[in-house]
Protein backbone atom coordinates (compact mmCIF):
# COMPACT_ATOMS: atom_id res chain seq x y z
CA UNK A 1 0.00 0.00 0.00
CA UNK A 2 0.96 3.35 -0.27
CA UNK A 3 0.16 7.06 0.60
CA UNK A 4 0.82 8.41 -2.79
CA UNK A 5 -2.43 9.43 -4.04
CA UNK A 6 -3.33 11.34 -1.31
CA UNK A 7 -0.97 14.34 -1.93
CA UNK A 8 -1.76 13.80 -5.55
CA UNK A 9 -5.71 14.04 -4.89
CA UNK A 10 -4.95 17.10 -3.21
CA UNK A 11 -3.07 18.88 -5.63
CA UNK A 12 -5.67 18.14 -8.66
CA UNK A 13 -8.56 19.27 -6.52
CA UNK A 14 -6.47 22.59 -5.88
CA UNK A 15 -5.97 22.57 -9.71
CA UNK A 16 -9.58 21.74 -10.58
CA UNK A 17 -11.01 24.47 -7.72
CA UNK A 18 -8.37 27.07 -9.58
CA UNK A 19 -9.37 26.13 -13.39
CA UNK A 20 -13.55 26.69 -11.72
CA UNK A 21 -12.89 30.11 -10.32
CA UNK A 22 -11.64 31.45 -13.76
CA UNK A 23 -13.99 30.18 -16.12
CA UNK A 24 -16.56 32.32 -18.11
CA UNK A 25 -20.16 31.46 -18.34
CA UNK A 26 -19.76 30.63 -21.76
CA UNK A 27 -17.09 28.35 -21.11
CA UNK A 28 -18.77 26.21 -18.78
CA UNK A 29 -20.77 25.26 -21.66
CA UNK A 30 -18.46 24.43 -23.96
CA UNK A 31 -18.05 20.86 -25.15
CA UNK A 32 -15.55 18.80 -23.30
CA UNK A 33 -13.67 16.15 -24.93
CA UNK A 34 -15.34 13.42 -23.15
CA UNK A 35 -17.97 12.70 -25.61
CA UNK A 36 -21.14 13.99 -24.78
CA UNK A 37 -20.13 16.25 -21.64
CA UNK A 38 -20.09 19.56 -21.67
CA UNK A 39 -17.53 21.56 -19.10
CA UNK A 40 -20.23 21.95 -16.70
CA UNK A 41 -21.02 18.43 -17.05
CA UNK A 42 -17.43 17.14 -16.12
CA UNK A 43 -17.20 18.91 -12.57
CA UNK A 44 -20.81 18.09 -12.05
CA UNK A 45 -19.61 14.29 -12.86
CA UNK A 46 -16.60 14.54 -10.18
CA UNK A 47 -18.51 15.91 -7.57
CA UNK A 48 -21.59 13.60 -8.14
CA UNK A 49 -19.05 10.47 -7.62
CA UNK A 50 -17.11 12.24 -4.88
CA UNK A 51 -20.52 12.70 -2.88
CA UNK A 52 -21.27 9.14 -3.66
CA UNK A 53 -17.97 8.11 -1.89
CA UNK A 54 -18.66 10.24 1.51
CA UNK A 55 -22.76 9.26 1.22
CA UNK A 56 -23.56 6.25 -0.28
CA UNK A 57 -27.50 7.47 -0.89
CA UNK A 58 -25.90 9.80 -3.46
CA UNK A 59 -24.33 7.27 -5.53
CA UNK A 60 -26.17 6.52 -8.36
CA UNK A 61 -26.61 3.31 -10.99
CA UNK A 62 -28.42 3.11 -14.71
CA UNK A 63 -30.08 -0.09 -15.54
CA UNK A 64 -27.20 -2.41 -14.86
CA UNK A 65 -25.81 -1.47 -11.30
CA UNK A 66 -22.36 -3.12 -12.32
CA UNK A 67 -21.83 -0.60 -15.45
CA UNK A 68 -19.92 1.78 -13.59
CA UNK A 69 -19.86 4.41 -16.98
CA UNK A 70 -24.18 4.37 -16.89
CA UNK A 71 -24.50 5.17 -13.15
CA UNK A 72 -22.29 8.24 -14.23
CA UNK A 73 -24.82 9.87 -16.77
CA UNK A 74 -27.27 9.18 -14.59
CA UNK A 75 -25.64 11.59 -12.07
CA UNK A 76 -24.23 14.09 -14.54
CA UNK A 77 -27.92 14.22 -16.16
CA UNK A 78 -29.65 14.85 -12.60
CA UNK A 79 -26.84 18.06 -11.78
CA UNK A 80 -27.81 19.60 -15.74
CA UNK A 81 -30.85 21.96 -13.87
CA UNK A 82 -28.17 23.24 -11.11
CA UNK A 83 -26.96 26.40 -10.95
CA UNK A 84 -22.91 26.26 -11.43
CA UNK A 85 -22.03 27.57 -8.49
CA UNK A 86 -23.98 24.47 -7.02
CA UNK A 87 -21.97 22.07 -9.35
CA UNK A 88 -18.56 24.13 -8.14
CA UNK A 89 -19.48 23.65 -4.34
CA UNK A 90 -20.45 20.17 -4.41
CA UNK A 91 -17.31 19.42 -6.09
CA UNK A 92 -15.49 21.89 -3.08
CA UNK A 93 -17.15 20.11 -0.67
CA UNK A 94 -17.17 16.50 -1.10
CA UNK A 95 -14.04 16.01 -2.70
CA UNK A 96 -12.40 17.22 0.34
CA UNK A 97 -13.79 14.92 2.41
CA UNK A 98 -13.28 12.12 0.55
CA UNK A 99 -10.01 12.95 0.54
CA UNK A 100 -9.79 12.56 4.21
CA UNK A 101 -11.57 9.28 4.02
CA UNK A 102 -9.20 8.04 1.43
CA UNK A 103 -6.76 8.77 3.65
CA UNK A 104 -7.96 6.59 6.54
CA UNK A 105 -7.90 3.86 4.60
CA UNK A 106 -4.24 3.70 2.88
CA UNK A 107 -3.11 1.43 5.61
CA UNK A 108 -4.21 -1.70 7.90
CA UNK A 109 -6.98 -4.24 7.24
CA UNK A 110 -9.39 -2.09 5.61
CA UNK A 111 -7.12 -0.64 3.74
CA UNK A 112 -6.63 -4.00 2.10
CA UNK A 113 -10.09 -5.34 2.16
CA UNK A 114 -11.08 -5.82 -1.54
CA UNK A 115 -14.26 -4.89 -2.36
CA UNK A 116 -16.30 -5.52 -6.14
CA UNK A 117 -16.67 -2.30 -7.70
CA UNK A 118 -18.63 -3.54 -11.03
CA UNK A 119 -16.68 -3.08 -14.39
CA UNK A 120 -14.12 -1.71 -12.82
CA UNK A 121 -13.03 -4.78 -11.00
CA UNK A 122 -12.31 -5.69 -7.49
CA UNK A 123 -9.94 -3.85 -5.80
CA UNK A 124 -8.75 -3.11 -2.33
CA UNK A 125 -9.73 -0.34 -0.60
CA UNK A 126 -6.39 1.75 -0.81
CA UNK A 127 -6.75 1.71 -4.12
CA UNK A 128 -10.04 3.98 -4.64
CA UNK A 129 -7.68 7.24 -3.98
CA UNK A 130 -5.80 6.04 -7.16
CA UNK A 131 -9.10 5.62 -9.08
CA UNK A 132 -9.86 9.06 -8.27
CA UNK A 133 -6.59 10.23 -9.11
CA UNK A 134 -6.44 8.87 -12.50
CA UNK A 135 -10.26 10.64 -12.97
CA UNK A 136 -9.27 13.84 -12.19
CA UNK A 137 -5.59 13.66 -14.12
CA UNK A 138 -8.11 12.45 -17.79
CA UNK A 139 -10.44 14.81 -17.04
CA UNK A 140 -8.61 18.12 -16.37
CA UNK A 141 -5.35 17.25 -18.52
CA UNK A 142 -7.44 15.61 -21.61
CA UNK A 143 -10.78 16.69 -21.32
CA UNK A 144 -11.14 19.92 -20.40
CA UNK A 145 -7.32 21.92 -21.00
CA UNK A 146 -6.68 22.79 -24.58
CA UNK A 147 -5.28 20.83 -26.61
CA UNK A 148 -7.63 18.06 -26.15
CA UNK A 149 -10.18 19.79 -24.47
CA UNK A 150 -11.72 23.42 -25.05
CA UNK A 151 -10.30 25.52 -22.34
CA UNK A 152 -7.19 27.59 -22.70
CA UNK A 153 -5.14 27.56 -19.53
CA UNK A 154 -1.98 26.79 -18.96
CA UNK A 155 -1.62 22.55 -18.63
CA UNK A 156 0.45 21.50 -15.42
CA UNK A 157 3.71 19.31 -16.54
CA UNK A 158 3.00 15.71 -16.31
CA UNK A 159 4.17 14.50 -12.93
CA UNK A 160 5.45 11.39 -11.01
CA UNK A 161 3.50 12.86 -8.08
CA UNK A 162 0.44 12.28 -10.54
CA UNK A 163 1.61 9.53 -12.57
CA UNK A 164 2.84 7.02 -10.10
CA UNK A 165 -0.83 6.73 -8.60
CA UNK A 166 -2.17 6.71 -12.07
CA UNK A 167 -0.14 4.16 -14.00
CA UNK A 168 -0.98 2.12 -10.51
CA UNK A 169 -4.42 2.15 -10.75
CA UNK A 170 -3.82 1.54 -14.80
CA UNK A 171 -1.86 -1.62 -14.30
CA UNK A 172 -4.24 -3.02 -11.42
CA UNK A 173 -7.57 -2.49 -13.25
CA UNK A 174 -6.68 -3.24 -16.99
CA UNK A 175 -6.62 -6.67 -17.00
CA UNK A 176 -9.99 -7.00 -14.96
CA UNK A 177 -11.78 -4.76 -16.97
CA UNK A 178 -10.46 -5.54 -20.24
CA UNK A 179 -10.79 -9.31 -19.50
CA UNK A 180 -13.09 -10.30 -22.32
CA UNK A 181 -11.15 -8.26 -24.82
CA UNK A 182 -7.50 -9.62 -23.48
CA UNK A 183 -8.84 -13.23 -23.54
CA UNK A 184 -6.50 -14.07 -26.60
CA UNK A 185 -3.38 -13.67 -24.35
CA UNK A 186 -1.35 -16.59 -23.81
CA UNK A 187 1.69 -14.53 -22.76
CA UNK A 188 2.79 -11.35 -21.33
CA UNK A 189 3.24 -8.46 -23.03
CA UNK A 190 6.29 -5.76 -21.52
CA UNK A 191 4.82 -2.45 -21.01
CA UNK A 192 7.84 0.12 -20.63
CA UNK A 193 6.31 3.47 -19.23
CA UNK A 194 9.58 6.00 -19.92
CA UNK A 195 9.47 9.56 -18.41
CA UNK A 196 7.81 10.85 -15.20
CA UNK A 197 5.66 7.93 -13.38
CA UNK A 198 7.39 5.14 -15.09
CA UNK A 199 8.40 1.71 -14.84
CA UNK A 200 8.15 -1.47 -16.35
CA UNK A 201 5.58 -3.67 -16.47
CA UNK A 202 4.36 -7.57 -17.32
CA UNK A 203 0.84 -7.53 -18.57
CA UNK A 204 -1.33 -10.89 -19.23
CA UNK A 205 -0.85 -14.36 -18.19
CA UNK A 206 2.01 -14.98 -15.26
CA UNK A 207 3.80 -17.45 -16.83
CA UNK A 208 5.81 -17.26 -19.82
CA UNK A 209 8.49 -15.21 -21.42
CA UNK A 210 7.23 -11.71 -23.01
CA UNK A 211 5.72 -11.74 -26.30
CA UNK A 212 5.82 -7.99 -26.81
CA UNK A 213 7.88 -5.08 -25.66
CA UNK A 214 5.68 -1.96 -25.76
CA UNK A 215 7.63 1.39 -24.52
CA UNK A 216 5.13 4.63 -24.46
CA UNK A 217 5.68 7.45 -22.04
CA UNK A 218 3.06 7.19 -18.94
CA UNK A 219 0.99 10.48 -19.55
CA UNK A 220 0.69 8.85 -23.22
CA UNK A 221 -0.47 5.61 -22.03
CA UNK A 222 -3.37 7.38 -19.96
CA UNK A 223 -4.46 8.71 -23.15
CA UNK A 224 -4.54 5.38 -25.23
CA UNK A 225 -4.80 3.63 -22.48
CA UNK A 226 -8.52 5.28 -22.17
CA UNK A 227 -9.34 5.41 -25.74
CA UNK A 228 -9.07 9.24 -25.55
CA UNK A 229 -6.58 8.63 -28.41
CA UNK A 230 -5.55 5.85 -31.08
CA UNK A 231 -1.73 4.41 -29.56
CA UNK A 232 -0.72 4.86 -33.32
CA UNK A 233 -0.81 8.73 -32.83
CA UNK A 234 0.76 8.54 -29.41
CA UNK A 235 4.86 7.43 -30.50
CA UNK A 236 4.14 4.30 -29.25
CA UNK A 237 7.29 1.57 -29.93
CA UNK A 238 6.60 -1.62 -30.37
CA UNK A 239 9.27 -4.54 -30.40
CA UNK A 240 8.29 -8.80 -30.77
CA UNK A 241 5.73 -9.55 -31.91
CA UNK A 242 4.49 -6.69 -33.46
CA UNK A 243 1.05 -8.13 -34.07
CA UNK A 244 0.35 -9.17 -30.82
CA UNK A 245 1.58 -5.80 -28.97
CA UNK A 246 -1.26 -4.40 -31.78
CA UNK A 247 -3.88 -6.40 -30.57
CA UNK A 248 -3.14 -5.77 -26.83
CA UNK A 249 -3.27 -2.05 -27.58
CA UNK A 250 -6.41 -2.06 -29.38
CA UNK A 251 -7.79 -3.87 -27.01
CA UNK A 252 -6.89 -1.56 -24.14
CA UNK A 253 -9.63 0.87 -22.19
CA UNK A 254 -9.24 1.62 -18.86
CA UNK A 255 -12.15 3.30 -17.34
Amino acid sequence: MTEAAIPALRSLRDHALSLASSLTDAEWDLASDCTGWSVRDVYAHMGGVLHGVVDPAFMRAGDDPNDMEAGMEVGVAERRSWPIAEVVSEYETFSAQAIDNFATLQSGEMGAMEIPMGNLGTHPLHLLANAFVFDAYCHLRNDLLAPYGPLDRPVPAASAEHLGPIIEWMIAGLPQMCAAELAFMDAPVMLELVGEGGGVHLVGPVSGAPRATITTTPDAFVRWGTRRRPWREEGVMVAGDEAYAARFCDASNVI
